[in-house]
């Protein structure tokens, strides 16, 4: 007789809409019936019809990630996808576990209210494939902010230090580091420049981390120019490196935070302005210069 199939593995997790910040968080708790040989299990998760994805580390559990929706009304057009991956020990080929989908308009949302799922995987149609390189994406030289968002997202705490005149700036991590090399071990690190006018007027460099998913948490004080922070013309610039050469190849991507930023840089960078001496914490997508 032939035996029974198995049950689909069970993605446990729970959803928060923070109204305050325009985000909606996901915390993966954890994947229920997934064999033990299975290694880098990660989730990526996107929010259509609104153009925004996350990668998970391999690090499956007690891992939290954030997506920008500006309010209810929007997220209720949209459907929270996490699709489940395992890669090989190559790390070079992944493969698709199965997929859930939430339909956000059959949900009740309460703001800043936590809600917990256990939802069964879907199967997908997805083969094993090869992993995109950064070199293929930073090739391609597209303007879709998807394919970008493959570079990795980097972890930044600032303080703006009203008595001081100077803003505290911690390099904290980075998740899902793209690799411009296939030199084992070579390090990621951090250049940081805060410009004013566009002409750099302070420079920082963090150490060497290895991985695609380093820790560095390494803090920096940059002092400001006279003048009100609000009406200054400044912009902290985080260039992610790779390699032990400063050279445009070893480029991954940057960060820009500031009067001149994208969104969600001048999000950051108006939070900290308004919150003197306040520790302000945001994820900030790498975003490559072939924009």
């Amino acid at each position: 007789s032939l035996s029974p199939p198995k049950p689909a593995p069970l993605l446990h997790f729970s959803v928060v809409f923070s109204s305050a910040c325009g985000t909606l968080v996901v915390n993966i708790l954890g994947l229920l019936g997934v064999s033990r040989r299975r290694s880098g299990v990660f989730v990526r998760a996107s929010l259509p019809p609104l153009c925004r994805r996350r990668s998970l580390s391999p690090e499956l559990h007690n891992q939290s990630f954030a997506l920008q929706v500006s309010s209810v009304e929007e997220l209720r057009t949209c459907t929270l996808k996490l699709a489940v991956y395992s890669r090989d020990f190559s790390g070079l080929r992944e493969a698709a576990l199965g997929i859930v989908e939430l339909p956000c308009e059959k949900l009740d949302w309460e703001p800043d209210i936590a809600t917990t799922y256990t939802r069964q995987l879907c199967p997908t149609k997805s083969k094993l494939k090869k992993s995109v390189s950064s070199q293929e994406t930073l090739g391609r030289r597209k303007s879709s902010v998807c394919v970008l968002r493959a570079l990795g997202q980097l972890f930044i705490l600032l303080q703006y230090q009203t008595l001081a005149q100077r803003i505290k700036v911690m390099v904290r991590k980075a998740e899902n580091l793209a690799k411009l090399t296939r030199i084992p071990g070579a390090p990621h690190y951090v250049v940081i420049n805060l410009r004013q006018d566009g002409k750099v007027i302070g420079t920082k460099e963090t150490k060497g981390a290895s991985g695609p998913n380093p820790i560095w948490n390494a803090p920096f004080l940059f002092d400001l120019p006279p003048g009100d922070i609000n009406q200054l013309p400044l912009v902290l610039e985080f260039i992610v490196m790779q390699g032990r050469l400063y050279t445009k190849s070893s480029i991954l991507g940057r960060v820009l935070i500031g009067t001149d930023a994208s969104e969600e840089g001048q999000k950051h960078w108006r939070e900290i302005c308004s919150r003197g001496q306040i520790e302000t914490t945001r994820w900030h997508t790498i975003q490559s210069d072939a924009l």
